[in-house]
C-alpha cells in the first residue's frame, strides 16, 4: 500500500470521531449533534408529562420539526430532552428554559456542539432563569 493511501484510510477512519461528540446522562449515552440541543431535566418522569412539554418546545421557532417527535426527543428514564435546531435559525436557549421551567421541571445542564467538534457543557444553578 502506498503512504499516501494509509494517511487517507488513517483520517477517513478517525475524521467521523471529531463530529460525533456524547455525554453521559443518568447513565444513558447521549449523542450531541451539531443542530441539537440537549437539556438535562430533573423531574422529568411521567410520560404525559414530557409529551405536554414536546408540545411546548415544539413551538419554538428554532426547532427543527422533521427530527424526533415534532423536534423533540424526551427520555424520562433518563431524564433528559433533545431538541433538534433549524439549520440558519438563531437559537434562544432562554425561551427553551423557561419552557422548561414553567413546566415545573430544573435544567441542571445543558448541551451543544455548534462546530460539530468541541462540546459545550453548561451547568446551572438551580436560581439561575
Amino acid at each position: 500500500m502506498q503512504p499516501i493511501s494509509k494517511y487517507i484510510i488513517f483520517f477517513m477512519m478517525f475524521s467521523g470521531l471529531a463530529f460525533g461528540q456524547s455525554v453521559n446522562i443518568n447513565g444513558q449515552k447521549v449523542d450531541v449533534g451539531q443542530e441539537d440541543l440537549v437539556f438535562q431535566v430533573k423531574g422529568l418522569v411521567c410520560s404525559f408529562c414530557a409529551h405536554g412539554l414536546q408540545k411546548g418546545l415544539s413551538k419554538l421557532k428554532f426547532v427543527d420539526k422533521k427530527k424526533y417527535t415534532k423536534g423533540i426527543h424526551t427520555d424520562i428514564n433518563h431524564q433528559y430532552v433533545v431538541v433538534g435546531l433549524k439549520k440558519g435559525e438563531e437559537i434562544n436557549v432562554d425561551d427553551a428554559i423557561d419552557v422548561i421551567t414553567d413546566a415545573g421541571y430544573e435544567v441542571s445542564k445543558f448541551y451543544t456542539n455548534p462546530s460539530g467538534s468541541e462540546l459545550k457543557v453548561t451547568e446551572r444553578k438551580k436560581d439561575a432563569k
